[in-house]
């Protein structure tokens, strides 16, 4: 077996941890790495849930046209620099409904939402950048550049919405995705997103849905994020537990959290591990292709947010312990405010099991993201990980004492995978 990965292989090459057992303290700042190996990141990054930046991960991506070059108006500078080729994606992509956040507008501890019309959007983007490049000129100007609209174009579907349009492609360290694996292959909604803001737009402070991963890439534009690690999140939260809406410097400092900053710019990939609380500022106009994904470096800790976010509904709706079927109405309740629920997370570890311990016995292995494979090791480690968290499964009271026999169906699952 190949010690590195070779370009074309389209390989997942994984290898036996050869980074050192203890090596697990936090880094005294997050790393920006080029020409970083698959297996390195996995076992640096990945395993050991750290965050990094990865460079130069679009280069060759389709929607680089997404983007044009434009000379700098610094007479003495011979820089240029990318803004958004609107007329490029108005004629490549049409004009349907996209989701938008009102950065200047919130609705009940989120952005408020709404839906527009993708030119109409980029009509008022770009509207919205001549009017502010005209005011700019003049020397008394009376524009009001805090009553602009600040319109978040977020969590855009448009690789499902566009199964033939491929824009971007996933980067080999992030294409071990089980979330996305499922959803894709069952046609479900999916975990892929694009993001479109003009400059000062934000995302508000949150941990990713599920506990998961994700990664962010721009395509163009310079953004700011404000990233702790898991536990440093509990210091800001109020005396009911509540986490801020939005946080700064000066809120982090006074709390003594500790946190990292990173300026990422086009054409690099920020890898945000699970449970790390972040906040992201587009500090210019910005485009970014983003996942939220898990796998087996991760899975357990889905599996414990998913057993925490059960017992948080069932004490929100404790006085109701008599009704008929309440624990089925505690997974109902789960489902809508989680995502996903006891259920629907065994049918994700059948269905990425089902795929390992067939590729385990045949020479094929199924393509992800129509571009990757996964060497043998890789598949042994995914199983091995399956394994011990259907095990733990098997002990979970709401688990076995489930009228849809879910106790079961984990230990057939476990039969199949303690070969």
């Amino acid at each position: 077996m190949a010690s590195e990965e070779r370009d074309g292989d389209h390989l997942l090459q994984l290898h036996p941890e050869e980074i050192g057992q203890n090596d697990a303290q936090l880094p005294g700042e997050i790393e920006r790495c080029t020409g970083l190996s698959y297996n390195d990141f996995f076992w640096r990054y990945m395993h050991k849930n750290f965050p990094v930046i990865i460079t130069d991960v679009s280069n060759d991506w389709e929607c680089q046209k997404w983007t044009v070059l434009q000379a700098s108006r610094d007479l003495n500078s011979n820089t240029s620099a990318s803004s958004i080729n609107f007329d490029y994606l108005k004629t490549r992509i049409p004009n349907c409904p996209v989701p938008v956040a009102d950065c200047n507008s919130s609705y009940f501890n989120s952005h408020t939402k709404l839906e527009l019309n993708l030119h109409d959007y980029l009509d008022k983007w770009r509207s919205s950048i001549e009017n502010q490049s005209s005011a700019s000129q003049e020397v008394n100007s009376n524009v009001d550049t805090t009553s602009r609209d600040n319109l978040y174009l977020k969590d855009w579907h448009l690789a499902a919405q566009m199964p033939g349009y491929n824009f971007y492609k996933v980067p080999k360290y992030f294409a071990s995705d089980w979330l996305n694996e499922q959803l894709i292959d069952q046609k479900k909604d999916d975990y892929r997103f694009v993001y479109m803001g003009p400059k000062n737009s934000w995302t508000s402070y949150h941990a990713d849905v599920f506990g998961s991963f994700s990664w962010s890439t721009n395509i163009v534009g310079l953004k700011k994020w404000l990233i702790m690690p898991p536990g440093e999140e509990l210091k800001l939260n109020d005396r009911l537990g509540n986490p801020p809406f939005s946080i700064d410097e000066k809120m982090l400092d006074e709390h003594n959290v500790r946190y990292y900053t990173i300026n990422q710019r086009a054409n690099e990939a920020v890898f945000v591990p699970s449970g790390w609380f972040h906040q992201v500022w587009n500090l210019s106009d910005t485009i970014s292709i983003n996942h939220n994904w898990f796998n087996a470096c991760n899975i357990a800790m889905v599996w414990q947010n998913l057993r925490n976010n059960l017992k948080a509904v069932c004490k929100e709706i404790s006085d109701c312990q008599q009704m008929d079927n309440f624990e089925a109405h505690c997974q109902t309740m789960l489902r809508a405010s989680f995502g996903i629920n006891y259920l629907d997370f065994i049918e994700l570890l059948e269905f990425i099991a089902t795929r390992r311990l067939a590729e385990k016995t045949a020479a094929t292995k199924f393509l992800l993201f129509d571009s990757y494979r996964k060497n043998d090791y890789h598949v042994q480690y995914d199983l091995e990980c399956l394994r011990m968290v259907t095990r733990t499964l098997t002990e979970d009271p709401t688990v076995q004492r489930s009228p849809l026999r879910l106790d079961e169906r984990c230990r057939q699952l476990l039969a199949r995978l303690e070969f």
